[in-house]
């Protein structure tokens, strides 16, 4: 099975096509110079669809820490299938520096915390995408020896924090799971069946998948194959007939956690709907009720914007 996009006019699917038009005009106004891509799926076909930058429909861009929400579906596919039997199996079943016993708390850390950053782990992000704690974890060899090394802050499961500890320990966790790293994962039961083409993703030194802040132009998408990503949670882990994913991990991944209102498993929950979010503007939005999908892709830099206004003033506002 391959998803392929079929085509309409705004008007068809309920959408004025007048104010869609106002995006190009939108984005000069704003001095958005790097804003690459705009799309609008709506009722499953594409209509709106706009480039910048030299940019088309093949071309990838970064998608920076929507790798993150990609990370999550794998894990309920990993749940469907049997690789893992719950979220709430602690980490150290998979990952033998969590069972050493380097911190006390480490053996109440579950997969679910990691799903929800809540894994209590220190964390200090830095600023402007420079990290200094990830900086220095690059300099070893064995980068899960070395977040487990890092001190505890909270006791699992107590509070959220946005980190880049959690996901990279679920990478390891679901390669571990699946006999080989997340990515071989991703290509088998996530890419293949949407019609996804990527490259390798990045690797630490110990064979974990980690595309954030280390290699990030390996796991380039298009605006088209984030847009399949957004159809599919859409449409419940279903895709042309195939179940990908299951609905009922979809409904629980799209459910706010005890900790954020805001945040599900690695998904951000708006107020109409749900959305990635990716450093420098990379954004999926769905929207359940309008039966719409929206990407924004521009080129990241250290002091990169958000462009979620185009989304919220023109994209969303555009449905009759």
């Amino acid at each position: 099975m391959n998803l392929e996009w079929q085509y309409s006019t705004p008007q068809a699917e309920g959408m004025d096509a007048e104010m869609l038009g106002d995006v190009d005009d939108f984005i000069k106004q704003k001095r958005y110079r790097l804003v690459n891509s705009v799309l609008v799926v709506k009722n499953g076909k594409i209509v709106f669809e706009r480039y910048y930058n030299k940019y088309n429909e093949h071309t990838r861009n970064q998608i920076k820490s929507i790798w993150k929400s990609i990370l999550s579906l794998l894990t309920g596919i990993c749940l469907d299938k049997g690789m893992i039997r719950s979220l709430d199996e602690p980490i150290g079943d998979y990952l033998p520096a969590f069972q050493s016993g380097v911190h006390p708390y480490h053996k109440a850390i579950t997969i679910r915390h990691l799903l929800t950053m809540s894994s209590g782990i220190f964390w200090n992000g830095g600023v402007h995408y420079h990290c200094p704690m990830v900086e220095q974890m690059k300099r070893t060899r064995d980068w899960i020896a070395h977040v487990a090394d890092v001190a505890m802050k909270d006791y699992p499961g107590s509070s959220y924090v946005y980190k880049e500890w959690d996901v990279l320990l679920l990478s390891a966790v679901i390669g571990h799971a699946f006999g080989n790293t997340s990515y071989e994962l991703c290509e088998e039961f996530l890419y293949k069946p949407l019609g996804i083409s990527s490259g390798r993703w990045a690797e630490s030194p110990c064979g974990v998948s980690y595309t954030v802040m280390k290699g990030e132009e390996h796991s380039n998408l298009s605006a088209r194959d984030l847009a399949k990503i957004g159809f599919l949670v859409l449409n419940n882990g279903i895709v042309e007939g195939q179940r990908i994913v299951s609905e009922h991990y979809v409904k629980e991944m799209l459910r706010p956690n005890d900790n954020n209102s805001s945040y599900g498993y690695l998904w951000w929950i708006l107020e109409n709907g749900y959305a990635c979010r990716g450093f420098g503007g990379q954004e999926i939005n769905i929207l359940p009720k309008q039966n719409m999908i929206t990407v924004i892709q521009a080129t990241p830099t250290l002091s990169s914007k958000t462009y979620g206004d185009i989304h919220k003033e023109i994209l969303e506002k555009s449905v009759v």
